[in-house]
Protein backbone atom coordinates (compact mmCIF):
# COMPACT_ATOMS: atom_id res chain seq x y z
CA UNK A 1 0.00 0.00 0.00
CA UNK A 2 2.83 2.40 0.80
CA UNK A 3 4.43 1.60 -2.58
CA UNK A 4 1.14 2.45 -4.30
CA UNK A 5 0.86 5.77 -2.45
CA UNK A 6 4.45 6.63 -3.34
CA UNK A 7 3.82 5.66 -6.96
CA UNK A 8 0.77 7.89 -7.13
CA UNK A 9 2.56 10.84 -5.52
CA UNK A 10 5.57 10.36 -7.80
CA UNK A 11 3.33 10.21 -10.87
CA UNK A 12 1.55 13.41 -9.83
CA UNK A 13 4.82 15.25 -9.21
CA UNK A 14 6.69 14.08 -12.28
CA UNK A 15 4.93 14.82 -15.52
CA UNK A 16 6.33 12.69 -18.36
CA UNK A 17 8.90 14.72 -20.28
CA UNK A 18 7.37 13.91 -23.65
CA UNK A 19 3.92 15.08 -22.54
CA UNK A 20 2.65 11.49 -22.74
CA UNK A 21 -0.34 10.82 -20.48
CA UNK A 22 0.18 8.38 -17.62
CA UNK A 23 -0.60 4.71 -18.15
CA UNK A 24 -3.20 4.92 -15.40
CA UNK A 25 -4.93 7.75 -17.28
CA UNK A 26 -4.87 6.00 -20.65
CA UNK A 27 -6.21 2.77 -19.14
CA UNK A 28 -9.09 4.68 -17.58
CA UNK A 29 -9.78 6.22 -21.00
CA UNK A 30 -10.03 2.69 -22.43
CA UNK A 31 -12.31 1.67 -19.55
CA UNK A 32 -14.51 4.74 -20.13
CA UNK A 33 -14.89 3.78 -23.80
CA UNK A 34 -15.64 0.20 -22.75
CA UNK A 35 -18.28 1.46 -20.34
CA UNK A 36 -20.19 2.93 -23.27
CA UNK A 37 -20.11 -0.42 -25.09
CA UNK A 38 -20.97 -2.46 -21.99
CA UNK A 39 -23.73 -0.23 -20.69
CA UNK A 40 -22.27 -0.33 -17.17
CA UNK A 41 -19.03 0.58 -15.42
CA UNK A 42 -16.52 -2.20 -14.75
CA UNK A 43 -15.01 -2.59 -11.29
CA UNK A 44 -11.34 -1.59 -11.48
CA UNK A 45 -8.35 -2.34 -9.26
CA UNK A 46 -4.82 -1.16 -10.05
CA UNK A 47 -2.00 -2.33 -7.81
CA UNK A 48 1.70 -1.56 -7.84
CA UNK A 49 3.86 0.99 -9.61
CA UNK A 50 1.60 1.33 -12.64
CA UNK A 51 2.88 4.70 -13.85
CA UNK A 52 6.55 4.30 -13.01
CA UNK A 53 7.48 0.64 -13.56
CA UNK A 54 5.72 -0.12 -16.87
CA UNK A 55 7.65 1.00 -19.98
CA UNK A 56 5.65 2.97 -22.59
CA UNK A 57 5.79 0.20 -25.21
CA UNK A 58 4.38 -2.32 -22.76
CA UNK A 59 1.74 0.22 -21.75
CA UNK A 60 0.63 0.40 -25.38
CA UNK A 61 0.17 -3.38 -25.41
CA UNK A 62 -1.83 -3.20 -22.18
CA UNK A 63 -4.15 -0.57 -23.65
CA UNK A 64 -4.78 -2.67 -26.76
CA UNK A 65 -5.33 -5.85 -24.74
CA UNK A 66 -7.77 -4.12 -22.38
CA UNK A 67 -9.63 -2.55 -25.31
CA UNK A 68 -10.01 -5.93 -27.04
CA UNK A 69 -11.00 -7.72 -23.82
CA UNK A 70 -13.74 -5.20 -22.98
CA UNK A 71 -14.95 -5.22 -26.57
CA UNK A 72 -15.22 -9.02 -26.47
CA UNK A 73 -17.24 -8.86 -23.25
CA UNK A 74 -19.58 -6.25 -24.76
CA UNK A 75 -20.08 -8.21 -28.00
CA UNK A 76 -20.24 -11.79 -26.76
CA UNK A 77 -20.53 -12.28 -23.00
CA UNK A 78 -23.99 -10.96 -22.09
CA UNK A 79 -22.37 -9.96 -18.81
CA UNK A 80 -23.80 -7.75 -16.07
CA UNK A 81 -20.50 -7.41 -14.21
CA UNK A 82 -16.88 -6.97 -15.32
CA UNK A 83 -13.79 -6.65 -13.17
CA UNK A 84 -10.51 -5.23 -14.49
CA UNK A 85 -7.39 -5.88 -12.40
CA UNK A 86 -3.90 -4.61 -13.24
CA UNK A 87 -1.11 -5.79 -10.95
CA UNK A 88 2.44 -4.54 -11.35
CA UNK A 89 5.28 -6.27 -9.52
CA UNK A 90 8.08 -8.30 -11.08
CA UNK A 91 5.72 -8.62 -14.03
CA UNK A 92 2.59 -6.92 -15.29
CA UNK A 93 -0.64 -8.88 -15.11
CA UNK A 94 -3.92 -7.70 -16.60
CA UNK A 95 -7.00 -9.71 -15.63
CA UNK A 96 -10.47 -9.15 -17.06
CA UNK A 97 -13.27 -11.20 -15.48
CA UNK A 98 -16.95 -11.23 -16.34
CA UNK A 99 -20.09 -13.02 -15.20
CA UNK A 100 -21.36 -13.70 -18.71
CA UNK A 101 -22.16 -16.84 -20.64
CA UNK A 102 -18.56 -18.02 -20.94
CA UNK A 103 -16.46 -18.94 -23.95
CA UNK A 104 -17.49 -21.69 -26.32
CA UNK A 105 -14.47 -23.87 -27.14
CA UNK A 106 -14.29 -22.67 -30.74
CA UNK A 107 -14.16 -19.01 -29.66
CA UNK A 108 -10.65 -19.45 -28.27
CA UNK A 109 -9.41 -19.51 -31.85
CA UNK A 110 -11.15 -16.30 -32.94
CA UNK A 111 -8.89 -13.51 -34.14
CA UNK A 112 -9.51 -11.16 -31.21
CA UNK A 113 -8.27 -13.64 -28.63
CA UNK A 114 -5.56 -14.78 -31.02
CA UNK A 115 -4.34 -11.19 -31.23
CA UNK A 116 -4.09 -11.06 -27.44
CA UNK A 117 -1.97 -14.22 -27.46
CA UNK A 118 0.25 -12.77 -30.20
CA UNK A 119 0.76 -9.57 -28.22
CA UNK A 120 1.78 -11.62 -25.19
CA UNK A 121 4.27 -13.61 -27.27
CA UNK A 122 5.81 -10.37 -28.60
CA UNK A 123 6.81 -9.39 -25.07
CA UNK A 124 7.74 -12.90 -23.84
CA UNK A 125 4.49 -13.01 -21.89
CA UNK A 126 1.52 -15.33 -21.60
CA UNK A 127 -2.19 -15.18 -22.31
CA UNK A 128 -4.93 -17.47 -21.07
CA UNK A 129 -8.68 -17.35 -21.49
CA UNK A 130 -11.05 -19.70 -19.77
CA UNK A 131 -14.20 -20.33 -17.85
CA UNK A 132 -14.57 -19.11 -14.29
CA UNK A 133 -15.98 -21.35 -11.58
CA UNK A 134 -19.62 -20.37 -11.25
CA UNK A 135 -19.82 -18.92 -14.75
CA UNK A 136 -18.27 -16.24 -16.85
CA UNK A 137 -14.85 -15.84 -18.36
CA UNK A 138 -11.42 -14.81 -17.13
CA UNK A 139 -8.72 -13.43 -19.43
CA UNK A 140 -5.21 -13.19 -17.99
CA UNK A 141 -2.46 -11.37 -19.92
CA UNK A 142 0.98 -11.32 -18.30
CA UNK A 143 4.30 -9.83 -19.38
CA UNK A 144 7.64 -9.57 -17.62
CA UNK A 145 8.94 -6.11 -16.83
CA UNK A 146 12.16 -5.08 -18.49
CA UNK A 147 11.19 -6.22 -22.00
CA UNK A 148 11.50 -3.41 -24.55
CA UNK A 149 9.15 -4.59 -27.33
Amino acid sequence: TIREIRSTIYALQNEPSDERPSLRSTLFDVIDAGTEQLGFTPAVRLAGLVDTAVPPQLGEHLQAVLREALSNVARHAQASRVEVVLEVGDSVQLIVRDDGIGLPGHQLRHSGLGNLAERAALVDGTFTAGARPGGGTELVWTAPLGHDS
